[in-house]
């Protein structure tokens, strides 16, 4: 299993950005949520609000 080690932004299906897991490695992970621009998405990331939804156990850890 990869250690989540923080969280990125990527394209989604239908031009939606969406907030996912950065593992160990380079790796992305798990999406958590989407959002409509890549601003709001990094705007969620720097407000601490994916690391607290992430901790709730509603990202599992990925395995390799």
């Amino acid at each position: 299993m990869k250690n989540r080690i923080g969280w990125t932004t990527c394209l989604s299906i239908g031009g939606a950005y969406a907030v996912a897991e950065r593992l160990e490695g380079g790796i992305v992970g798990n999406g958590l949520i989407t959002f409509a621009t890549k601003t709001e998405a990094q705007e969620f990331i720097d407000s601490g609000q994916a690391d607290e939804l992430g901790s709730r156990g509603s990202v599992p850890k990925s395995r390799e």
